[in-house]
């Protein structure tokens, strides 16, 4: 993935996303093969909620994002979840639908482009501990 691992717990990775949900977006993977959120196990739906807090806010501080918006992605192979956090700009006056559309329109970022967001997002998250 461009810019690398950014973060991971015992059940979860989290990448730069290398689909269309612009710079600082970051896709939350589990490590085993689960295909839906009702499937998860005990402990693997336990560690989601801090995860995605954890993670949420080191897009919000590690690419000056204003907001951060949660999807899920299971259509694909491999199939199984993947929740999508992606960064809504303060620049950007794209609000929920029309932000995800026009983010889909216009397609994934450059690899270079992700890999310094991963690496921004990964600092900020080390800095807050």
């Amino acid at each position: 993935m461009p810019g690398g691992l950014i973060a991971e717990t015992e059940h979860w990775h989290a990448d730069h996303c290398i689909g269309p949900f612009g710079i600082g977006a970051v896709v939350l993977k589990t490590k085993s093969h689960i295909e839906n959120v009702w499937e998860l196990p005990p402990a693997v739906a336990q560690e989601l909620g801090p995860f995605a807090q954890r993670i949420s806010n080191a897009i919000i501080h590690g690419v000056a994002a204003e907001r951060v918006y949660l999807t899920m992605w299971v259509d694909k192979p491999p199939h199984h979840v993947h929740l999508v956090l992606y960064p809504r700009y303060p620049q950007d006056p794209r609000r929920g639908l029309d932000l995800q559309n026009g983010l889909l329109s216009e397609g994934a970022p450059s690899n270079r482009e992700a890999a310094r967001a991963a690496t921004s997002i990964r600092s900020a998250l080390e800095a807050s501990g």
